[in-house]
Formats: structure tokens, sequence, C-alpha cells
């Protein structure tokens, strides 16, 4: 009897930008984290999980396009794809930050951040509200996370120079109140999309010239060939 063939590993689907959204829904969750302290004794954590989460998710901001401004957007996205997959040049695709909450909640491959998260562009900063269930998140023996909300918001500074993704932490919010900046001054200078830029993305990333958040817009050019 012949073993069965490998299974083929499935090709990246998507916008690069799928990946750049969800690494800083990651990321973010992981300062919050941090900022929980697991230095901390269960008593502690318990009582800092209490004071900086909520027992109900907080409502995020609805972005509606028609079906026209939808049918549109999807056409741009896959257009430009298209074009980057087939080595041929493609224009820079602009999004907005309207595009990019559109998107996230009409992919198959992001449902799980429908209602959950938002993200807006000013100037050369990407910002985000989260709601996330900790409970889902967080499932440690005697820490208390079950019917607790992560509701927060962040803001960050993106760059993609050289083939590498550089992400960094500008400020984090938590039930209205700042994240101090005594959490949060290692993490500003560090890359929190360093694991991103490894060698399985290697070559997907190669493929862009530059990724830009300027003017309350993500500019991505393909690399010329």
């Amino acid at each position: 009897m012949t073993n069965p063939a490998p299974p083929i590993a499935p090709k990246p689907r998507g916008c690069f930008f799928y990946g750049c959204i969800t690494c800083l829904v990651v990321f973010f969750i992981m300062g919050i984290a941090v900022f929980f302290g697991v230095r901390y004794a269960v008593n502690s954590v318990n009582a800092t999980i209490v004071e900086y989460t909520d027992t109900s998710a907080m409502a995020m901001p609805k972005v509606e396009l028609t079906a026209d401004e939808m049918k549109k957007l999807n056409e741009r996205v896959d257009d430009f794809n298209h074009k980057l997959e087939a080595g041929s040049n493609a224009p820079p695709l602009v999004l907005t930050g309207r595009d990019l909450n559109a998107l996230l909640a009409s992919r198959p491959n992001s449902k799980d951040l429908k209602d959950r998260f938002y993200v807006a562009i000013e100037g050369d900063q990407v910002k985000g509200q989260l709601s996330l269930p900790l409970g889902d998140l967080v499932k440690i023996p005697l820490v208390h996370t079950e019917g607790r909300f992560l509701n927060g918001a962040g803001s960050f500074k993106a760059v993609f120079t050289d083939g590498s993704l550089f992400v960094t932490i500008r400020a984090l919010e938590v039930k209205g109140k700042p994240v101090p900046d005594k959490y949060l001054a290692g993490f500003r200078q560090q890359n929190i999309a360093a694991n991103f830029n490894n060698t399985t993305n290697a070559s997907f990333l190669d493929r862009y010239e530059s990724i830009v958040v300027t003017n309350g817009t993500i500019i991505v050019k393909a690399k010329l060939k």
C-alpha cells in the first residue's frame, strides 16, 4: 500500500494588508498581556483583569459600503493581486481605513475580527480599536478571564523598507485608561512585527517595493519588473 501524497501547502491568499492587520492585532494583544503582568502573583493578575477589562464587549464603529462600492473595491484589490502574482507591473494600490474595515468584514479569512476590531488611518499612523473576549485568549488555572472583555485602543507606526515590515507601538489604552509608559517604554523601541519578517514570508514580501502609511491612506507599490 502506497503512502498518500503529502498535502500541498495552500498558496497565500488575499492582500498583504490582511497579514499586516492581523499582525497588529496579535501584537496589540501581546502588549496588553504584558501590561497585565505575568510577573505578578495570581491574585494581583486577577485584580488587574477586573480593573482593566469589562463584563461586556465594546461596540465597534460600523463601516458600510454599498454593493457597488464593495464590488469596485474588490475589483481593485483582486486586479492588484492578479498582476502581482503574474509578475506584471501593477499600479499602486491605495486603501483608506474605510476600505480596510470593509475588506476585513467581508473576507472569510478575517471573519473572526468582524465586530471585534476597527482600524483607522490618521496621517502616518495606524490606529485600532479592539474588543475581544479574554476567556478565548487566556486560559490559565486560577486566572479569572471568563466573562471578561479586553476593550482597548492603540496607535502604531508601520513602515515597510528593504523587504521588511517594521511596526512600533505609539500608545495603548485599555478600558479608557492609557497604559503607563513604564510598560510601553521597551515596546516603543522594538519591531513587534519582527517575526513576520521570517524566511517563510521573505519571498512574499520581496514582491513589494514599498508600503507607506501617509495622509490617511496605505499605499502599496509592487516591485517593477
